[in-house]
C-alpha cells in the first residue's frame, strides 16, 4: 500500500444532521474513506462535541490529521460562524488548535455543495428541465432542507456564498397571498425559507387545513412526523397533503426562477438539498410542477425556458465539497 500522503476531516453541518468523514489522500491521487457517520445535530452542544462522538463511534484517530473543512448552514463571518438553526458558534482558529492541524476551513453549506457538484457524474445530476447550456456561464445552486440554501458559481468558477433563502417571499396568486397573510400573523417577516423548506412544507399543510381549502385525515400523524407524513399522505390520496405538495413544488420552482434571473444562470440551475430528491422519487410529475412554478416570469419567460435545471441526486455532495476544500487548503 502506498504511503499515506494526507488525512483530512470533512463535515456537512446542518440544522438536523451533522455528517462527518475522514479521508486519506494517497500520493497517486486516489481517495479512501477511513470513517463516516451521521449524527443528530441537536444531540450535541457544539461541533467539537459532535466530532468527539464521531471518533468514539468510529474508532478512528486524528493522530495523522493534516486539515479539516466544514460546510455549515449559516453565514461565515471571517473565521467564525453562528449556525442558523443550531445554537452553535464555530471558530476556525479554536478548532485548528483543538484538532492540532495545519488548517481548518469554514464554508457556507451551499458553498461546499457548489464545490461538490464538480465531483459528481451526469448520472448523479439528472435533468429536470432541458435548456441551453453555456459551460462557462454562471450557475445557481439552491436546495430546501431544514432551511433554504443558495450559492452562485461565477463563469470563472468562483463560488459566491449567499443567504438568498432569506429574501422576502413574493406571492404569485390568491392562494399565496392568503398564505403570506396567514404566516405574517406568526412572523414579523416572511422569507422564502418560511415556505420552501421542511418547516415550509408543514406550514403550507397547516394553512391548507386551517383555512378549509382541502380535507385531511392525517393531521395527527403530520403533527407527530412532519413532512414525511405529508408526502406519505399525498401518495395515499389525502387531499390536503396532495394540495400541499403541489403548491410546495411550484413555489420551489418559482423561487428557483427568481434566483436564476438575478445572475442570468446560463450555466444551469442545480436543485440540491434533502427534500427535492425524495419528492422527485415519490411524485411522478415533480419536474413538470417545478417548471410550472419557474417559467411564468412575464417578459423573462424565454430566459426561463432556456435555463437548464438539474437535480443534485447525491446526498454526500456537501461532504465531497468540504473534502475538496480541506485538500485545497493544504
Amino acid at each position: 500500500m502506498a504511503k499515506r500522503w494526507q488525512r483530512v476531516l470533512a463535515g456537512d453541518i446542518g440544522g438536523t444532521k451533522t455528517w462527518l468523514a475522514l479521508y486519506d489522500a494517497e500520493p497517486g491521487g486516489s481517495l479512501e474513506c477511513v470513517a463516516e457517520a451521521k449524527l443528530a445535530s441537536g444531540d450535541h452542544p457544539s461541533l467539537r462535541s459532535a466530532i468527539e462522538s464521531f471518533l468514539e463511534q468510529s474508532g478512528a484517530s486524528l493522530d495523522e490529521l493534516r486539515g479539516a473543512a466544514f460546510g455549515i448552514a449559516g453565514p461565515i463571518r471571517g473565521r467564525r460562524v453562528q449556525t442558523t438553526n443550531l445554537p452553535w458558534i464555530i471558530d476556525a482558529d479554536r478548532l485548528t488548535e483543538a484538532l492540532t492541524v495545519e488548517s481548518v476551513t469554514l464554508l457556507n453549506d451551499f458553498h461546499a455543495i457548489a464545490l461538490g457538484i464538480d465531483e459528481l457524474t451526469d448520472e448523479q445530476l439528472p435533468v429536470l428541465k432541458d435548456g441551453e447550456l453555456d459551460p462557462n456561464g454562471p450557475r445557481v445552486i439552491l436546495g430546501a432542507g431544514t432551511g433554504l440554501g443558495v450559492a452562485v458559481v461565477t463563469g470563472e468558477g468562483q463560488v459566491l456564498s449567499s443567504e438568498g433563502g432569506h429574501i422576502g417571499f413574493a406571492p404569485r396568486d390568491e392562494f399565496e397571498r392568503a398564505l403570506l397573510a396567514h404566516l405574517s400573523d406568526k412572523h414579523p417577516r416572511v422569507s422564502v425559507e418560511r415556505i420552501v423548506s421542511g418547516m415550509g412544507l408543514e406550514a403550507i399543510y397547516e394553512f391548507v387545513v386551517t383555512t378549509g381549502r382541502a380535507e385531511t385525515s392525517i393531521r395527527t400523524k403530520v403533527e407527530a412526523e412532519g413532512g414525511a407524513a405529508i408526502t406519505e399522505g399525498a401518495l395515499a390520496g389525502d387531499a390536503a397533503a396532495k394540495l400541499t405538495l403541489e403548491r410546495f413544488v411550484e413555489a420551489y420552482g418559482a423561487v428557483a426562477g427568481e434566483l436564476a434571473l438575478v445572475v442570468l444562470a446560463t450555466g444551469g440551475l442545480y436543485v440540491a438539498g434533502g427534500i427535492a430528491p425524495k419528492l422527485h422519487a415519490a411524485i411522478p410529475d415533480f419536474a413538470e410542477r417545478f417548471s410550472a412554478g419557474m417559467l411564468p416570469k412575464g417578459r423573462m419567460r424565454p430566459l426561463m425556458e432556456a435555463t437548464t435545471v438539474r437535480l443534485v441526486n447525491e446526498p454526500r455532495v456537501g461532504l465531497l465539497g468540504a473534502r475538496r476544500a480541506a485538500l485545497n487548503a493544504l
